[in-house]
């Protein structure tokens, strides 16, 4: 079977990490055009207990990829792998 790649159009990185006075998070932080996708966890900074996390979203072509399958371009569901590179 030919390998299909699609393409994601859109990515961010979102974070609710505090700001450096440790008492507000920074949770309007998007970090969209930039060159890398973060990915952290952070905890015990602000308190014991406490966490700051970041999230990685992704936009790919979905109307594109229904398409494929409509048409047969790529097998049903159960019978094709989706690989995140």
């Amino acid at each position: 079977m030919a390998i299909r790649r699609y393409t994601a159009s859109a990515d961010t990185t979102i974070a609710n990490a505090y700001e450096p006075n440790l008492t507000t998070r920074a949770t309007g932080a998007n970090m969209g055009a930039s060159d890398v996708l973060d990915v952290f966890s952070i905890y015990g900074r602000q308190s014991t207990s406490s966490a700051e996390l970041s999230r990685i979203l992704v936009k790919f072509p979905v109307t594109d990829i229904s398409t494929d399958r409509t048409n047969d371009i790529i097998p049903a569901s159960g019978s094709v792998s989706f690989y995140l590179r």
